[in-house]
């Protein structure tokens, strides 16, 4: 059982496996191998994990098996106080990982270090020969194998199994990934997932892959195929292989005897003739490190992962406080209007709206309408919403109205939204891609999940994810659909037509961003906003919104910094989150 701290007061829970004296040949050293665990709540303690090291450490390897951040006996959310755990596994992994995307970082930051420094005590172990490591792992663990693959060249010999497929395949299965998998601008910067073996050439790697794995094996096929074509390049062509077992998603037996092989052949020396057979496994607590199976419970003062990436957000972005220091403001609000407008990519072309009305009727001298238009160049981006107006009166300053549901919500204030029309004359209650009537379909969402639009690796997840890797964001996506109801709204009323518009929520976020880039918005209410994405980013206690990560928000265009660019507009804040 061994405790080590990666950083200051930050434990690591592990357990290290050393041959008996006479394996191997009764060598004085043997090779180490880091051993990495997939997304299972018990970490070192599942009993898929604990046969993969019996079968190495038989084979005479010292292997170190490490609790990954959240699992194990590292539950960043378990209360001292109470035993419970309110997060656990990869929802802790995306949870804090939205928080490290607000700073511009990701949270495989801290899981990658934990394993340098895994690897820092296993190469300084007597019994290791630090000339000969290797490192595996399966999944989650396949991927914290292909990182260290990347950034460690202590690394001899590597087996990422059930990791390895390709973005292209995996995309079209509509399902989402965790945190530490959603890296910025992945889909055109990399790494993709043939990086991260092309990056490990010339150097054995055997990728373990399942035929019926959900990420899918013909990605894994055609990863390993484009990293030969480059091993190749080494005349070292024979050094990359793959093995599929007939299986579903796991360690198993098969790629568990093919880990053991790959490591000696090319660790050992030794002919690759091992047969697993169903090594016997121990209780997982009988592996805990810590008296209670938890290190927040054994180190009362012990360094949480929001207490580093509080750490992170303020060496990073620091926090400037008061714009109150603001001496051009004219200046500082078309700089901040130019950095949206940048980040967000909102100068790209506008085509013709096209809008469409139907299902129009009034009831108690107010008109409802329904309309849609388009958004994008692309004409499958279409955008809705529900008009409320009251025939022949003047309208003062039409309203863009924005709920969290969008027009799921208007039949249930009805009655709010008739007063807004009094207020305003007319009111677009309206729908941006992904919320409303324009959803997108829902994903393959598992129900231990929550299996809903809005749950973790649901659809709001997904979309945000892939938006994330293509280098933007759902909320830009849908900022920009909020600029064409503007446009809208200006075509109809006349180009010099003051505008209003109104969030509620998150979509408070969404109203501060839109107005800032739109000089037409000349009022501007928020209904329960965010306090800021900074306190979002330091809290343990928000509930995540998963159509919320934006890279690299804070510091830059958060909240703080939006409102001075809107001094000479009138904004108007109630309820929760409006003090600020």
């Amino acid at each position: 059982m061994v405790l080590f701290e990666s950083l200051p007061g930050f434990h690591v829970s592990a357990n290290i496996y050393l041959p008996q004296s006479d394996v191997a040949g009764g060598s004085n050293k043997y090779p180490g191998v880091l051993f990495f665990c997939g997304h299972s709540d018990l970490g070192k303690g599942s009993h898929l994990y604990q046969q993969v090291c019996i079968d190495l450490v038989r084979n005479g390897f010292v292997v170190l098996a490490i609790d990954p951040l959240g699992q194990g006996e590292r539950h960043q959310f378990y209360d001292p106080k109470t035993g419970e755990i309110p997060r656990r596994n990869t929802t802790e992994h995306t949870y804090f990982n939205q928080q490290c995307a607000f700073a511009g970082g990701n949270v495989a930051r801290y899981m990658i270090w934990d394993g340098i420094r895994a690897l820092d005590y296993l190469t300084n172990r007597p019994e290791v020969d630090s000339e000969r490591v290797g490192v595996t792992g399966n999944s989650g663990g396949g991927l914290q194998t292909a990182y260290l693959m990347l950034v460690d060249d202590r690394i001899d010999a590597a087996v990422p199994c059930c990791f390895i497929t390709s973005k292209e395949e995996y995309m079209k299965t509509g399902q989402g990934q965790d945190g530490e998998q959603i890296l910025y601008r992945a889909i055109d910067r990399g790494p993709r997932y043939d990086d991260f073996l092309s990056a490990f050439a010339p150097k054995p790697v055997l990728v373990g892959a399942a035929q019926s794995d959900f990420l899918c094996v013909e990605g894994a096929h055609r990863s390993y195929e484009r990293a030969r074509s480059v091993y190749g390049h080494y005349g070292r062509q024979e050094a990359i292989d793959i093995t599929i077992a007939d299986d579903t998603h796991g360690f198993s037996p098969h790629l568990r005897e093919g880990a053991v092989n790959w490591f000696r052949e090319h660790l050992q020396d030794r002919a690759p003739d091992f047969q697993t057979g169903s090594p016997r496994t121990q209780d997982p607590e009988d592996l805990w490190c810590t008296a209670a199976g938890e290190v927040r419970a054994e180190f009362h003062d012990e360094t949480t992962a929001t207490d580093l990436i509080r750490s992170y957000i303020s060496t990073r972005t620091p926090d400037t406080g008061s714009t109150s220091e603001i001496t051009d403001i004219d200046r500082y609000t078309d700089e901040m209007r130019k950095t949206v407008v940048k980040q967000f990519d909102l100068n790209r072309h506008r085509p013709t709206l096209y809008p469409r009305h139907y299902d129009k009727e009034t009831v108690d001298g107010v008109t409802w309408e329904k309309v849609f238009f388009r958004s994008e160049c692309d004409p499958t981006v279409i955008v809705t919403g529900i008009e409320a107006r009251v025939e022949d009166e003047d309208v003062d300053t039409p309203l863009v109205l924005l709920y969290e549901h969008g027009t799921d919500e208007v039949e249930a204030r009805e009655s709010e939204i008739k007063d807004l029309v009094t207020e305003h004359g007319f009111v677009l209650a309206f729908d941006p891609r992904g919320v409303g009537a324009v959803r997108a379909r829902d994903v393959n969402t598992p129900l231990m999940n929550g299996g809903n639009y809005d749950d973790y690796h649901g659809t709001k997840d997904k979309l945000t994810s892939d938006a994330i890797m293509l280098g933007t964001s759902l909320v830009a996506l849908q900022v920009f659909d909020l600029t064409r109801a503007c446009d809208y709204l200006r075509d109809r009323f006349g180009t010099d037509a003051n505008l209003a518009i109104e969030g509620h929520g998150s979509m408070a976020a969404h109203t501060l961003l839109t107005a800032v880039t739109t000089p037409s918005l000349r009022t501007v209410s928020l209904v329960n906003p965010l306090p800021s994405f900074r306190e979002l980013a330091i809290t343990r206690e928000m509930d995540i919104d998963h159509g919320l990560t934006i890279h690299g928000i804070i510091g830059r265009f958060d909240i703080p910094q939006l409102l001075p660019a809107l001094h000479d507009r009138e904004i108007r804040c109630t309820g929760a989150g409006s003090s600020n």
